[in-house]
């Protein structure tokens, strides 16, 4: 049966409607089986592909029940012939997992390396159509493990491939919907009408039906005839997600069509026209909460539906004959103890019923009630009074500069977690010493890790302002008690929020980083333009310049004035007696200097 990628995780019967297949959006493979009955089925297998991370999962196959071969020594059964599931990712290749052998049987892969988009399996199950999102389709063989041939016949992509009985038709949904002989190797047929891609497609007898992307109709199609319209149209009250056929004895056509609100129509594939009543199935609690039905399929006269998610999966059989018009099942959540996975492990969960008394070194979370009540390691302990002081932030006034012990810390911890009490939570993992952190986790029990774990996951993931110790806490109990945990059924359940909430917060790192380093890149190129802007203060300076005062400056301007003659003084004082003796004209002044000069004349002659 031809499966669309999605996603969400996708579920598919078998041909017998005895095992189920899922698909999980990050590429593991898990197959349920009934028991034999209906009501909730048992984890038979478990497949991780090694490149589940980097290549999901994108759409699945079962193969059909196959035709016996003529000679005894290759004859195999029905139930190995049908034992194979195909996977196909979104990096272009094809896994075919053995449900017989529990192990992958072989990985094809396609010529261009293009996401898978549908399978389908041929009648004999020795072969299988993977169609590309490039729009080429291969064709691979399951004895030989090669590529056979590969068809391209338009450039747009392939969402969903169906086979009639015999293997000659092979019908090619895109937008529009083609019809493939495999003989001639050409396209005999293109049909037109839907909007949409065409996402599901069926061939039972003469008659195609199909159904395209958030359309609420299935459309039938008349494969003989050469009308390239549909003949008929059946209603859907919602968004068809999957639909399978089931051809009777007498040639009669049922479907089953699963919708997105999780509801199951029964419709008769022969309905004259669109009007026609519908049987429907829904699953819902006693609260009235729907659950979805993930897939269903018609075998004989009974119809097998899957509900649940997660671990809680369930397959229940209804028999049509006796369905009401509008069938309601409500059922309640079903939950299973850890460890009880069917084949998948190996670990056994005793029933214990809470009367158990855990033996293992150190503290332990609960105690029994015996006689002996004193004990050598109470003595060594610190009496109530102080383990009461350790629970308040202000130092203890008994052990004044003295560190908290580790083997008390462990006990709080312990008792906090056995009783739930955020006081003494708080108390012990607000403490952000390294040593100490490590001292307490290697003391504490290991009934007491997983508890930890998830209180501090609890701390950690809360609103508000994130106390780096907390992170400190869970780094020490992930790296001491490793052993322990990788050992616990819910290991994954129990790390996954973590690693979650942290892939969430880290997204954006290589971004910063990439931006950190190139502001360093702009401020050393600024910071080596400017230059070295340093200065070096013990070496010589090439002139220096001294600031002095005023009458220092009138000094210096008289030493480089002309020095004057004695008769400087003389003038002054001259000046001064004329200053005292009144004004004088400018002719007086002349006078004098002439007698003057007669004078120093007269002496020369001399």
């Amino acid at each position: 049966m031809p499966v669309n990628m999605t996603s969400k995780s996708m579920a598919r019967f078998s041909s017998d409607c005895s095992k189920l297949a899922m698909s999980t959006p990050d590429g593991r493979l898990t197959v349920w089986g009934s028991g034999g009955g209906g009501g909730a089925c048992d984890l038979l297998h478990q497949f991780s592909p090694s490149t589940h991370l980097t290549a999901v999962s994108t759409c699945l196959a079962w193969s059909g029940p196959g035709q016996p071969t003529q000679k005894k020594k290759k004859r195999m059964s029905m139930d190995q012939q049908s034992d194979l599931v195909a996977m196909g990712t979104s990096a272009g290749t094809v896994l075919v997992y053995s449900i017989m052998q529990g192990d992958l049987v072989t990985t094809f892969k396609t010529e261009n390396s293009t996401r898978i988009t549908c399978l389908v399996w041929t009648k004999s199950a020795s072969s299988l159509y993977a169609a590309g999102e490039d729009g080429t389709v291969s064709l691979f063989s399951i004895p030989k493990q090669c590529l056979v041939e590969t068809i391209k016949h338009t450039q747009d992509p392939v969402y969903s491939m169906a086979l009639n009985k015999d293997g000659s038709i092979l019908a090619m949904g895109s937008r529009n919907i083609h019809i493939w002989d495999i003989a001639s190797k050409k396209v005999t047929k293109t049909v037109t009408g839907h909007a949409n891609p065409v996402t599901r497609m069926e061939i039972a007898g003469n008659y195609l039906y199909s159904s395209s992307e958030s359309e609420r109709v299935v459309s039938v199609w008349d494969l003989e005839g050469k009308e390239t319209s549909s003949v008929r149209t059946l209603g859907v009250n919602d968004e068809v997600t999957d639909l399978t056929t089931h051809v009777a004895a007498d040639s009669t056509v049922t479907l089953a069509v699963v919708s997105s609100g999780g509801l199951v129509s029964i419709l008769p594939g022969q309905a004259p026209s669109a009007s026609i009543s519908a049987k429907t199935i829904r699953v819902t609690s006693a609260r009235g909460v729907a659950r979805m039905v993930t897939a269903a399929r018609i075998y004989l006269d009974t119809i097998t539906i899957a509900y649940g998610e997660g671990m809680d999966m369930v397959m229940e059989q209804l028999d049509m004959e006796n369905m009401d018009q509008d069938t309601c099942l409500v059922r309640e959540s079903i939950v299973t103890k850890s460890g009880k996975t069917g084949g998948v492990t190996d670990l056994v969960t005793p029933r214990t019923d809470g009367q158990v008394v855990f033996l293992a070194p150190g503290s332990s979370l609960g105690r029994g009630q015996g006689k002996r009540k004193n004990n050598k390691e109470d003595d060594a302990s610190l009496p109530v009074e102080e383990r009461v002081s350790l629970l308040s932030t202000q130092p203890s006034t008994t052990a004044v500069g003295s560190a908290p012990r580790t083997d008390t810390l462990a006990q709080l911890l312990a008792q906090g977690l056995h009783s739930n009490d955020t006081r003494i939570l708080d108390s012990v993992l607000d403490r952000a010493d390294l040593e100490l952190i490590d001292n307490t986790v290697k003391r504490i029990p290991a009934e007491a890790v997983v508890p930890l774990v998830s209180v501090l996951q609890k701390y950690i993931k809360g609103r508000g302002m994130v106390n780096a110790s907390h992170a400190k806490w869970l780094k020490a109990v992930l790296t001491i008690h490793t052993g322990y945990l990788v050992s616990v059924p819910d290991c994954q359940d129990l790390l996954s929020p973590v690693y979650a909430l942290l892939e969430t917060r880290t997204q954006h790192y290589n971004q910063v980083l990439q931006l950190r380093g190139k502001l360093e890149l702009l401020t050393r190129q600024a910071m080596d333009r400017q230059g070295d802007t340093v200065v070096d203060t013990e070496k010589q300076a090439l002139l220096v310049y001294q600031d002095e005062s005023s009458d220092e400056l009138e000094d210096v301007i008289d030493d480089l004035l002309v020095p004057g003659s004695d008769t400087d003084d003389d003038w002054e004082e001259k000046e001064d007696d004329e200053m005292e003796g009144g004004e004088e004209s400018d002719d007086s002044v002349e006078i004098v200097n002439g007698e003057n000069d007669d004078h120093e004349m007269d002496s020369e002659s001399d």
